[in-house]
Protein backbone atom coordinates (compact mmCIF):
# COMPACT_ATOMS: atom_id res chain seq x y z
CA UNK A 1 0.00 0.00 0.00
CA UNK A 2 1.05 3.53 -0.98
CA UNK A 3 2.55 6.01 1.64
CA UNK A 4 -0.65 8.54 0.88
CA UNK A 5 -3.12 5.29 2.22
CA UNK A 6 -0.93 4.89 5.39
CA UNK A 7 -2.16 5.97 9.17
CA UNK A 8 0.65 8.41 9.09
CA UNK A 9 -0.97 10.34 6.19
CA UNK A 10 -4.58 10.70 7.68
CA UNK A 11 -3.92 12.86 10.84
CA UNK A 12 -7.76 12.90 11.50
CA UNK A 13 -8.01 9.46 12.68
CA UNK A 14 -6.80 10.18 15.26
CA UNK A 15 -8.99 12.74 16.82
CA UNK A 16 -11.70 10.02 17.15
CA UNK A 17 -9.28 8.15 19.53
CA UNK A 18 -9.71 7.80 22.82
CA UNK A 19 -6.16 8.11 24.12
CA UNK A 20 -4.48 9.74 20.56
CA UNK A 21 -0.94 9.68 20.48
CA UNK A 22 -0.33 13.11 20.27
CA UNK A 23 -1.84 16.14 21.77
CA UNK A 24 -5.37 17.56 19.85
CA UNK A 25 -3.83 20.86 18.75
CA UNK A 26 -0.92 19.59 16.96
CA UNK A 27 -3.05 17.21 15.10
CA UNK A 28 -4.87 19.89 14.23
CA UNK A 29 -2.32 21.38 12.85
CA UNK A 30 -1.39 18.22 10.55
CA UNK A 31 -4.83 18.55 9.59
CA UNK A 32 -4.45 22.52 9.09
CA UNK A 33 -1.51 21.18 6.64
CA UNK A 34 -3.43 18.86 5.03
CA UNK A 35 -5.96 20.70 3.93
CA UNK A 36 -3.97 23.80 3.00
CA UNK A 37 -1.98 21.42 0.60
CA UNK A 38 -4.89 20.46 -1.32
CA UNK A 39 -4.59 17.04 -0.25
CA UNK A 40 -8.13 16.76 1.39
CA UNK A 41 -10.79 19.30 1.84
CA UNK A 42 -12.06 19.72 5.39
CA UNK A 43 -15.40 17.64 4.13
CA UNK A 44 -13.19 14.92 3.14
CA UNK A 45 -11.34 15.54 6.42
CA UNK A 46 -14.79 14.78 8.34
CA UNK A 47 -15.87 12.16 5.98
CA UNK A 48 -12.90 10.10 7.40
CA UNK A 49 -13.92 10.39 10.94
CA UNK A 50 -17.61 9.40 10.09
CA UNK A 51 -16.15 6.50 8.09
CA UNK A 52 -14.24 5.03 11.34
CA UNK A 53 -17.38 5.63 13.08
CA UNK A 54 -15.77 7.87 16.02
CA UNK A 55 -17.89 10.95 15.09
CA UNK A 56 -19.05 11.56 18.71
CA UNK A 57 -15.42 11.10 19.75
CA UNK A 58 -14.19 12.89 17.50
CA UNK A 59 -16.81 16.16 18.58
CA UNK A 60 -15.51 15.09 22.10
CA UNK A 61 -12.09 15.56 21.81
CA UNK A 62 -12.87 19.18 19.72
CA UNK A 63 -14.88 20.14 22.16
CA UNK A 64 -13.88 23.83 23.23
CA UNK A 65 -11.21 24.06 20.71
CA UNK A 66 -10.51 27.47 19.49
CA UNK A 67 -8.07 26.35 16.62
CA UNK A 68 -9.56 27.81 13.66
CA UNK A 69 -9.42 24.42 11.88
CA UNK A 70 -10.90 22.23 14.49
CA UNK A 71 -13.91 24.97 14.73
CA UNK A 72 -14.92 24.15 10.81
CA UNK A 73 -14.02 20.87 11.44
CA UNK A 74 -16.82 20.56 14.62
CA UNK A 75 -19.25 22.79 12.07
CA UNK A 76 -18.83 19.87 9.72
CA UNK A 77 -18.93 17.24 11.74
CA UNK A 78 -22.15 18.75 13.29
CA UNK A 79 -24.60 17.24 11.27
CA UNK A 80 -23.01 13.72 11.83
CA UNK A 81 -23.33 14.27 15.46
CA UNK A 82 -27.09 15.22 15.42
CA UNK A 83 -27.67 11.84 13.10
CA UNK A 84 -25.63 9.69 15.69
CA UNK A 85 -27.46 11.03 19.11
CA UNK A 86 -30.97 10.08 17.11
CA UNK A 87 -29.31 6.59 16.91
CA UNK A 88 -28.17 6.90 20.71
CA UNK A 89 -31.74 7.09 21.33
CA UNK A 90 -33.76 4.63 19.22
CA UNK A 91 -30.56 1.95 20.43
CA UNK A 92 -31.92 3.21 24.22
CA UNK A 93 -35.73 2.15 23.53
CA UNK A 94 -34.12 -0.89 21.54
CA UNK A 95 -31.91 -2.16 24.63
CA UNK A 96 -35.42 -1.51 26.81
CA UNK A 97 -37.62 -3.92 24.58
CA UNK A 98 -34.50 -6.36 24.24
CA UNK A 99 -34.36 -6.71 28.25
CA UNK A 100 -38.24 -6.82 28.24
CA UNK A 101 -38.99 -9.77 25.70
CA UNK A 102 -35.37 -11.58 27.40
CA UNK A 103 -37.25 -11.74 30.28
CA UNK A 104 -40.39 -12.36 29.38
CA UNK A 105 -39.28 -15.33 27.01
CA UNK A 106 -36.76 -16.62 29.27
CA UNK A 107 -34.42 -16.30 27.16
CA UNK A 108 -30.86 -14.92 27.96
CA UNK A 109 -29.15 -12.47 25.24
CA UNK A 110 -25.88 -10.91 24.96
CA UNK A 111 -25.10 -7.63 23.99
CA UNK A 112 -22.39 -7.93 21.49
CA UNK A 113 -19.59 -5.97 20.06
CA UNK A 114 -20.82 -1.81 20.46
CA UNK A 115 -22.92 -2.72 23.39
CA UNK A 116 -20.35 -5.16 24.99
CA UNK A 117 -17.54 -2.91 24.45
CA UNK A 118 -18.79 0.58 25.49
CA UNK A 119 -18.72 -0.53 28.64
CA UNK A 120 -15.04 0.26 28.92
CA UNK A 121 -14.83 3.41 27.51
CA UNK A 122 -14.95 6.38 30.14
CA UNK A 123 -18.12 7.03 28.73
CA UNK A 124 -20.28 4.51 27.19
CA UNK A 125 -22.33 7.18 25.18
CA UNK A 126 -19.11 8.10 22.82
CA UNK A 127 -19.21 4.09 21.55
CA UNK A 128 -21.07 4.81 18.36
CA UNK A 129 -23.27 2.07 17.25
CA UNK A 130 -25.74 1.61 14.04
CA UNK A 131 -27.49 -1.50 14.95
CA UNK A 132 -28.39 -3.31 18.28
CA UNK A 133 -26.13 -7.43 17.88
CA UNK A 134 -26.92 -9.56 20.06
CA UNK A 135 -26.57 -13.53 20.41
CA UNK A 136 -28.59 -16.05 21.79
CA UNK A 137 -27.44 -19.70 22.61
CA UNK A 138 -29.09 -21.81 19.60
CA UNK A 139 -31.34 -21.14 16.47
CA UNK A 140 -34.72 -21.70 18.45
CA UNK A 141 -33.74 -18.79 20.83
CA UNK A 142 -33.41 -16.69 18.09
CA UNK A 143 -36.45 -17.28 16.27
CA UNK A 144 -38.77 -16.60 18.74
CA UNK A 145 -36.83 -13.39 19.88
CA UNK A 146 -37.49 -12.45 16.31
CA UNK A 147 -41.24 -13.55 16.32
CA UNK A 148 -41.70 -11.59 19.37
CA UNK A 149 -39.89 -8.66 17.76
CA UNK A 150 -42.41 -8.72 15.01
CA UNK A 151 -44.90 -8.77 17.31
CA UNK A 152 -44.07 -5.25 18.05
CA UNK A 153 -43.30 -3.60 14.90
CA UNK A 154 -40.22 -5.31 13.54
CA UNK A 155 -40.22 -6.98 9.85
CA UNK A 156 -37.33 -9.47 8.87
CA UNK A 157 -34.82 -7.35 6.76
CA UNK A 158 -35.12 -8.28 3.19
CA UNK A 159 -31.95 -6.99 2.19
CA UNK A 160 -30.11 -8.75 4.51
CA UNK A 161 -32.33 -11.91 5.27
CA UNK A 162 -31.58 -15.00 8.15
CA UNK A 163 -29.45 -17.70 7.29
CA UNK A 164 -28.59 -20.49 9.20
CA UNK A 165 -25.22 -22.98 8.79
CA UNK A 166 -23.83 -25.73 10.76
CA UNK A 167 -20.53 -26.35 11.48
CA UNK A 168 -18.16 -29.75 11.03
CA UNK A 169 -19.69 -31.18 13.80
CA UNK A 170 -23.74 -30.50 13.10
CA UNK A 171 -23.96 -27.73 15.36
CA UNK A 172 -25.82 -24.75 13.83
CA UNK A 173 -25.54 -21.51 14.07
CA UNK A 174 -26.26 -18.16 11.62
CA UNK A 175 -27.96 -14.31 12.07
CA UNK A 176 -31.80 -12.76 11.82
CA UNK A 177 -31.43 -9.09 11.43
CA UNK A 178 -35.01 -7.16 11.57
CA UNK A 179 -35.14 -3.56 10.66
CA UNK A 180 -36.90 -1.83 13.17
CA UNK A 181 -40.28 0.93 13.50
CA UNK A 182 -39.69 4.74 13.90
CA UNK A 183 -37.59 5.02 16.85
CA UNK A 184 -35.93 2.11 17.43
CA UNK A 185 -32.53 0.59 16.19
CA UNK A 186 -32.20 -2.27 13.81
CA UNK A 187 -31.57 -5.66 16.02
CA UNK A 188 -28.54 -8.28 14.57
CA UNK A 189 -29.47 -11.99 16.10
CA UNK A 190 -26.90 -14.10 15.91
CA UNK A 191 -27.08 -17.12 17.18
CA UNK A 192 -24.96 -20.55 17.56
CA UNK A 193 -21.93 -21.35 19.65
CA UNK A 194 -19.78 -18.30 18.79
CA UNK A 195 -19.76 -15.46 16.30
CA UNK A 196 -19.62 -16.48 12.32
CA UNK A 197 -16.45 -15.24 10.51
CA UNK A 198 -16.43 -15.56 6.81
CA UNK A 199 -17.12 -19.31 4.86
CA UNK A 200 -16.45 -21.40 7.85
CA UNK A 201 -14.78 -19.28 10.70
CA UNK A 202 -16.52 -19.60 13.84
CA UNK A 203 -15.12 -17.66 16.67
CA UNK A 204 -16.66 -18.85 20.50
CA UNK A 205 -18.66 -16.91 22.00
CA UNK A 206 -19.63 -18.39 26.00
CA UNK A 207 -23.64 -19.43 26.02
CA UNK A 208 -25.90 -16.67 27.73
CA UNK A 209 -27.24 -18.06 30.96
CA UNK A 210 -29.23 -14.59 32.75
CA UNK A 211 -32.53 -14.00 31.15
CA UNK A 212 -32.63 -10.59 30.01
CA UNK A 213 -30.36 -8.60 28.18
CA UNK A 214 -26.55 -8.33 29.44
CA UNK A 215 -23.59 -7.28 27.84
CA UNK A 216 -21.04 -10.04 26.82
CA UNK A 217 -18.03 -9.58 29.28
CA UNK A 218 -15.53 -7.31 27.44
CA UNK A 219 -12.40 -9.82 26.79
CA UNK A 220 -14.73 -12.31 25.87
CA UNK A 221 -16.15 -10.08 23.01
CA UNK A 222 -12.80 -9.35 21.61
CA UNK A 223 -13.66 -12.42 19.56
CA UNK A 224 -17.10 -10.61 17.88
CA UNK A 225 -15.24 -7.34 17.73
CA UNK A 226 -12.52 -9.62 15.37
CA UNK A 227 -14.81 -11.40 13.37
CA UNK A 228 -16.90 -8.57 12.47
CA UNK A 229 -13.99 -6.23 11.26
CA UNK A 230 -11.90 -9.26 9.59
CA UNK A 231 -15.29 -9.43 7.42
CA UNK A 232 -15.23 -5.72 6.86
CA UNK A 233 -11.59 -6.03 6.07
CA UNK A 234 -10.87 -2.56 6.57
CA UNK A 235 -9.95 -1.90 10.40
CA UNK A 236 -11.50 1.49 11.70
CA UNK A 237 -10.40 3.49 14.21
CA UNK A 238 -13.48 2.44 15.99
CA UNK A 239 -11.89 -1.20 16.20
CA UNK A 240 -8.73 0.29 17.61
CA UNK A 241 -10.95 1.97 20.80
CA UNK A 242 -12.42 -1.41 21.47
CA UNK A 243 -9.18 -2.97 22.05
CA UNK A 244 -7.25 0.02 23.64
CA UNK A 245 -10.05 -0.18 26.14
CA UNK A 246 -9.58 -4.40 26.43
CA UNK A 247 -5.75 -3.68 26.40
CA UNK A 248 -6.33 -2.44 29.81
CA UNK A 249 -7.71 -5.38 31.37
CA UNK A 250 -6.44 -7.95 29.01
CA UNK A 251 -3.14 -10.01 30.40
CA UNK A 252 -0.42 -11.87 27.88
CA UNK A 253 -2.26 -15.27 28.72
CA UNK A 254 -5.80 -13.86 27.89
CA UNK A 255 -4.19 -12.46 24.45
CA UNK A 256 -2.51 -15.32 23.26
CA UNK A 257 -5.97 -17.54 23.95
CA UNK A 258 -7.63 -15.22 21.89
CA UNK A 259 -4.67 -15.68 19.08
CA UNK A 260 -5.28 -18.56 19.01
CA UNK A 261 -9.15 -18.53 18.58
CA UNK A 262 -7.70 -15.85 15.35
CA UNK A 263 -5.99 -18.37 13.92
CA UNK A 264 -8.69 -20.25 13.75
CA UNK A 265 -10.83 -18.39 12.01
CA UNK A 266 -7.71 -17.41 9.73
CA UNK A 267 -7.99 -13.69 11.21
CA UNK A 268 -4.27 -13.37 13.41
CA UNK A 269 -2.76 -11.17 10.98
CA UNK A 270 -6.28 -8.75 10.93
CA UNK A 271 -6.00 -8.73 14.22
CA UNK A 272 -2.68 -7.95 14.75
CA UNK A 273 -3.16 -5.34 12.39
CA UNK A 274 -5.44 -3.77 14.52
CA UNK A 275 -3.36 -4.39 17.72
CA UNK A 276 -0.34 -2.45 15.34
CA UNK A 277 -2.59 0.91 14.31
CA UNK A 278 -3.76 0.40 18.10
CA UNK A 279 -0.24 1.00 18.94
CA UNK A 280 0.65 3.68 16.16
CA UNK A 281 -2.14 6.39 16.69
CA UNK A 282 -2.91 5.56 20.37
CA UNK A 283 -1.58 6.56 23.82
CA UNK A 284 -0.53 3.12 25.58
CA UNK A 285 0.91 2.56 28.59
CA UNK A 286 3.27 -0.26 29.29
CA UNK A 287 0.47 -2.85 30.01
CA UNK A 288 -1.03 -2.39 26.87
CA UNK A 289 2.07 -2.00 24.96
CA UNK A 290 2.82 -5.72 26.15
CA UNK A 291 -0.63 -7.06 24.93
CA UNK A 292 -0.51 -5.16 21.73
CA UNK A 293 2.73 -7.03 20.81
CA UNK A 294 1.53 -10.30 21.76
CA UNK A 295 -1.23 -9.32 19.08
CA UNK A 296 1.33 -8.04 16.40
CA UNK A 297 3.77 -10.96 17.23
CA UNK A 298 0.79 -13.58 16.27
CA UNK A 299 1.01 -12.32 12.64
CA UNK A 300 4.99 -13.56 12.63
CA UNK A 301 5.82 -11.11 9.82
CA UNK A 302 3.24 -12.25 7.07
CA UNK A 303 0.38 -9.39 7.96
CA UNK A 304 0.69 -6.63 5.65
CA UNK A 305 -0.57 -2.30 6.85
CA UNK A 306 -3.75 -3.03 7.78
CA UNK A 307 -6.63 -1.57 4.97
CA UNK A 308 -7.30 1.92 6.74
CA UNK A 309 -10.99 2.94 6.42
CA UNK A 310 -10.31 6.48 4.26
CA UNK A 311 -12.71 6.10 2.11
CA UNK A 312 -11.03 4.04 -0.59
CA UNK A 313 -13.50 1.87 -0.90
CA UNK A 314 -12.53 0.79 -4.32
CA UNK A 315 -9.15 -0.51 -3.55
CA UNK A 316 -11.03 -2.01 -0.66
CA UNK A 317 -13.32 -4.08 -2.48
CA UNK A 318 -11.07 -6.57 -4.37
CA UNK A 319 -9.15 -6.68 -1.16
CA UNK A 320 -11.65 -8.16 1.08
CA UNK A 321 -12.57 -10.54 -2.47
CA UNK A 322 -9.08 -12.21 -2.05
CA UNK A 323 -8.65 -12.34 1.67
CA UNK A 324 -12.14 -13.78 2.04
CA UNK A 325 -11.27 -16.47 -0.33
CA UNK A 326 -7.44 -17.19 0.82
CA UNK A 327 -9.11 -17.43 4.65
CA UNK A 328 -11.88 -19.63 3.78
CA UNK A 329 -9.15 -22.24 2.48
CA UNK A 330 -7.43 -21.79 5.73
CA UNK A 331 -10.52 -22.10 7.81
CA UNK A 332 -11.08 -25.35 6.50
CA UNK A 333 -7.67 -26.18 7.20
CA UNK A 334 -8.49 -25.68 10.82
CA UNK A 335 -11.66 -29.05 10.29
CA UNK A 336 -9.90 -31.18 8.01
CA UNK A 337 -6.84 -32.08 6.26
CA UNK A 338 -8.70 -33.52 2.72
CA UNK A 339 -7.27 -30.52 0.46
CA UNK A 340 -9.66 -31.01 -2.19
CA UNK A 341 -12.27 -29.88 1.23
CA UNK A 342 -9.81 -27.06 1.43
CA UNK A 343 -10.03 -26.15 -2.29
CA UNK A 344 -14.05 -26.46 -2.28
CA UNK A 345 -14.43 -23.86 0.90
CA UNK A 346 -12.27 -21.51 -1.45
CA UNK A 347 -13.89 -21.89 -4.58
CA UNK A 348 -17.29 -21.62 -2.80
CA UNK A 349 -16.26 -18.34 -0.87
CA UNK A 350 -15.19 -16.69 -4.06
CA UNK A 351 -18.49 -18.02 -5.59
CA UNK A 352 -20.39 -15.96 -3.25
CA UNK A 353 -18.72 -12.58 -4.54
CA UNK A 354 -19.38 -13.77 -8.50
CA UNK A 355 -22.46 -15.63 -8.68
CA UNK A 356 -25.85 -13.51 -8.88
CA UNK A 357 -27.28 -15.24 -5.56
CA UNK A 358 -30.49 -12.42 -5.30
CA UNK A 359 -33.22 -14.41 -4.42
CA UNK A 360 -35.66 -15.02 -7.49
CA UNK A 361 -38.84 -17.42 -8.45
CA UNK A 362 -38.37 -19.84 -10.86
CA UNK A 363 -39.40 -22.52 -12.69
CA UNK A 364 -36.98 -25.01 -11.52
CA UNK A 365 -37.00 -28.79 -10.03
CA UNK A 366 -37.17 -29.60 -6.58
CA UNK A 367 -34.39 -31.18 -5.36
CA UNK A 368 -33.78 -32.65 -2.22
CA UNK A 369 -31.14 -30.60 -0.38
CA UNK A 370 -29.08 -32.88 1.88
CA UNK A 371 -27.28 -31.24 4.81
CA UNK A 372 -23.59 -30.14 4.41
CA UNK A 373 -20.98 -28.67 6.77
CA UNK A 374 -20.57 -24.91 6.53
CA UNK A 375 -23.17 -24.43 3.80
CA UNK A 376 -25.11 -21.50 3.85
CA UNK A 377 -28.86 -21.12 3.23
CA UNK A 378 -30.72 -18.27 3.25
CA UNK A 379 -34.61 -18.13 4.53
CA UNK A 380 -36.27 -16.26 2.50
CA UNK A 381 -40.08 -14.93 3.94
CA UNK A 382 -42.72 -16.46 2.15
CA UNK A 383 -44.38 -13.19 1.87
CA UNK A 384 -41.47 -11.73 0.18
CA UNK A 385 -40.99 -15.06 -1.97
CA UNK A 386 -44.58 -14.54 -3.08
CA UNK A 387 -43.92 -10.61 -4.04
CA UNK A 388 -41.01 -11.51 -5.93
CA UNK A 389 -42.96 -14.44 -7.93
CA UNK A 390 -45.84 -11.90 -8.39
CA UNK A 391 -43.71 -8.75 -9.45
CA UNK A 392 -40.11 -10.49 -10.32
CA UNK A 393 -36.53 -10.27 -8.74
CA UNK A 394 -36.61 -6.21 -8.38
CA UNK A 395 -39.73 -6.44 -6.08
CA UNK A 396 -38.13 -6.93 -2.72
CA UNK A 397 -38.69 -3.42 -1.66
CA UNK A 398 -41.85 -3.73 -2.45
CA UNK A 399 -42.87 -6.62 -0.27
CA UNK A 400 -45.40 -4.90 2.95
CA UNK A 401 -43.03 -6.64 5.72
CA UNK A 402 -43.66 -9.25 8.10
CA UNK A 403 -44.52 -7.58 11.17
CA UNK A 404 -47.03 -9.30 13.51
CA UNK A 405 -50.52 -7.37 14.21
CA UNK A 406 -49.90 -7.88 17.92
CA UNK A 407 -47.68 -9.17 20.14
CA UNK A 408 -47.20 -12.84 19.19
CA UNK A 409 -49.73 -14.87 21.26
CA UNK A 410 -48.90 -17.11 24.15
CA UNK A 411 -50.63 -19.96 25.72
CA UNK A 412 -53.72 -19.98 27.75
CA UNK A 413 -51.08 -20.35 30.53
CA UNK A 414 -49.47 -17.27 30.03
CA UNK A 415 -45.79 -18.07 29.15
CA UNK A 416 -44.52 -17.69 25.48
CA UNK A 417 -45.47 -19.57 23.38
CA UNK A 418 -42.45 -21.70 22.13
CA UNK A 419 -41.88 -24.29 19.14
CA UNK A 420 -38.50 -26.00 17.40
CA UNK A 421 -37.76 -25.27 13.87
CA UNK A 422 -39.94 -27.24 11.83
CA UNK A 423 -38.16 -28.47 7.98
CA UNK A 424 -40.20 -29.97 5.30
CA UNK A 425 -37.93 -33.85 4.60
CA UNK A 426 -37.09 -32.22 1.43
CA UNK A 427 -35.51 -29.37 3.39
CA UNK A 428 -36.97 -26.70 1.21
CA UNK A 429 -39.15 -24.93 3.89
CA UNK A 430 -38.78 -24.13 7.61
CA UNK A 431 -41.10 -23.09 9.60
CA UNK A 432 -41.75 -21.38 13.65
CA UNK A 433 -44.90 -21.59 14.79
CA UNK A 434 -46.92 -19.95 11.68
CA UNK A 435 -43.99 -17.98 10.29
CA UNK A 436 -42.63 -19.91 7.26
CA UNK A 437 -39.74 -19.38 5.12
CA UNK A 438 -38.20 -20.91 1.72
CA UNK A 439 -34.62 -22.22 1.89
CA UNK A 440 -32.23 -21.16 -0.67
CA UNK A 441 -28.62 -21.06 -1.41
CA UNK A 442 -27.46 -19.54 -4.48
CA UNK A 443 -30.85 -17.42 -4.39
CA UNK A 444 -33.10 -19.95 -6.34
CA UNK A 445 -36.86 -20.58 -5.22
CA UNK A 446 -38.55 -22.95 -7.10
CA UNK A 447 -42.21 -22.03 -8.35
CA UNK A 448 -43.66 -24.89 -6.88
CA UNK A 449 -41.90 -24.87 -3.33
CA UNK A 450 -43.19 -20.96 -3.07
CA UNK A 451 -46.86 -21.54 -4.09
CA UNK A 452 -47.04 -24.99 -2.03
CA UNK A 453 -45.24 -22.85 0.96
CA UNK A 454 -47.94 -19.88 0.73
CA UNK A 455 -51.38 -21.65 1.16
CA UNK A 456 -52.72 -21.73 4.77
CA UNK A 457 -50.96 -22.31 8.01
CA UNK A 458 -52.80 -25.89 8.66
CA UNK A 459 -51.64 -27.05 5.39
CA UNK A 460 -48.05 -26.45 5.45
CA UNK A 461 -46.55 -26.84 8.50
CA UNK A 462 -43.75 -28.90 7.84
CA UNK A 463 -44.15 -32.08 10.13
CA UNK A 464 -40.42 -33.16 10.18
CA UNK A 465 -38.44 -32.00 13.13
CA UNK A 466 -34.97 -31.60 13.21
CA UNK A 467 -32.92 -31.33 16.12
CA UNK A 468 -31.58 -27.41 16.19
CA UNK A 469 -32.58 -26.85 13.14
CA UNK A 470 -29.11 -27.77 11.20
CA UNK A 471 -29.34 -27.11 7.52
Amino acid sequence: MSTVDSPSAYPELQLGCLAPAAPVGDILARVERVVADGVRRLDRVADVVRRNRVVLLAAHNLDGTTHPTGAALVAELAPFVADRRRRAEALVRTEELLERLGVALGIPVWGIKGLASRAGYPDPALRELRDADVAVAGADEAFALAEELRGHGYDTDHAELPWIKHDAGGTPYGQYKLTGPDGHSAVDIHFGPGYSAGHCGLLPVPAPTEPGLRPLPILANLRPMTGNSGGDVHVTVKDVNDLWTAAKVLDPESAAALVRDARAAALHGHLAGIARLTAEITSVDRDQREVLDVLVRAAAGRAGRPVVATGLMSRTAPVRVLRTTGRAYAQARAHTRSVPVRVAAAVTAFAFYVVNARPRVVTAPVLTRRPAPWRCVRLVPVGLAETLDRRGPDAASQWEGDRLGSAAPRPAGGGPRRESLRWTTDRTVLAYNDTVFVSTVWGVLPRAVVRSAAVGPEQRRPAHTVAGAAE
